[in-house]
């Protein structure tokens, strides 16, 4: 009797769901798609997944949350307006045998280690300076986009049992520093008070710094999605918001690849980084990367490169079958 999982990755505005019996493969390509907002909504979601589903064997659920875990086996999503407390026990209720909730960086990290072991061609994954991935050193995560991720991702050598150690990194959440030519300045007039990473990287990040760009005009702010796609269609100040919004990700990106000495690489991706791509210059980004006075040496070893492909997904669904099988042993 065949096994289904279910893997499902809940963000902060979109929940994703794909699901198989066949480990080997990932059904993810053409995932199942639903804006969701508070857990009743996502329940009502994964109870017709659920439904939908013939298999007569046991089915399984792992679930990348991007949220904190505020108890064991529950999560609190943070950018949701409706019901936030995510609990392993309610979701089991709907049907599924085993139900597994883990952060969405520590997900994504996962998804990383399985899409670089699949010898990704040039499409999904772009170097800025054409640097083959390295076959072995500590590797950095990073995640712009409605919101600011990271992990780190451990190499601890050919000779132990599971190569690839995933830690999951709450840096996002530390106060932002560092230059910006008075662009930082400027969105902390706005704010009131200093803005950490996540304020700065983030959609109402980018939407402040679209303000701060002419911040002696009284112009309604735009949305994130609206100044991105003003940005790619040419517009002058939207593509210098995104710009520094770039900057920004690329000093965050160098005290998380110093924490992590992380000389296996540094990795930009999600689904704001696809999108953007054309925009993102890797001279620029690098040049804000490296700028360290004592540590730039050591920056300038680190490669850096887009990952074009979707992780997330993947890694819940490489981790979720991972986790159950190791909980039947």
């Amino acid at each position: 009797m065949s096994e289904t999982l279910v893997a499902v990755d809940v963000g902060a505005s979109r929940t994703r769901v794909c699901y198989g019996d066949d480990v080997a493969h990932f059904p993810g390509q053409d995932p199942l798609i639903r804006n969701i907002g508070s857990v009743a909504a996502l329940e009502t979601f994964l109870t017709e997944v659920r439904e939908g589903i013939v298999n007569t064997g046991p089915v399984r659920l792992a679930a990348g949350v991007a949220g904190p875990e505020v108890a064991n086996g529950t999560r609190e999503m943070t950018n949701w307006t409706g019901d936030r407390l995510l609990s392993a026990e309610r979701l089991s209720q709907l049907g599924f045998e085993d139900v597994v909730l883990m952060n969405d960086l520590e997900v994504s990290a996962h998804g990383l280690v399985a899409f670089l072991e699949s010898s990704p061609s040039d499409e999904h994954i772009r170097s800025f300076t054409d640097a083959s991935v390295p076959e072995c050193g500590n590797r950095a995560l990073v995640i712009p986009g409605s919101g600011l991720g990271s992990a780190g991702i451990i190499d601890l050598g050919l000779d132990a049992p599971s190569r690839w150690h995933v830690v999951p990194s709450e840096a996002a959440h530390v106060l932002a520093a560092g230059t910006g030519k008075g662009v930082l300045t400027a969105v902390m007039q706005r704010q009131g008070r200093q803005p950490s990473w996540e304020e700065v990287v983030s959609g109402p990040g980018l939407e402040a710094l679209w303000v701060a760009m002419e911040p002696s005009h009284n112009d309604d702010p735009l949305s994130a999605p609206e100044i991105a796609y003003r940005a790619i269609h040419g517009d002058p100040r939207c593509q210098r918001a995104l710009h520094y919004y770039y900057h920004f990700a690329a000093r965050f990106s160098q005290l998380l690849t110093l924490s992590y000495l992380s000389f296996g690489g540094l990795f930009l991706a999600g689904g704001s980084t696809r999108s953007n791509a054309p925009l993102i210059r890797g001279d620029e980004f690098l040049a804000a990367f490296q700028d360290n006075e004592q540590m730039g040496p050591v920056l300038s070893r680190i490669p850096v490169f887009l990952v074009l492909a979707e992780i997330t997904l993947l890694g819940a669904w490489t981790a979720g079958w991972r986790c159950f099988s190791a909980e039947r042993r």
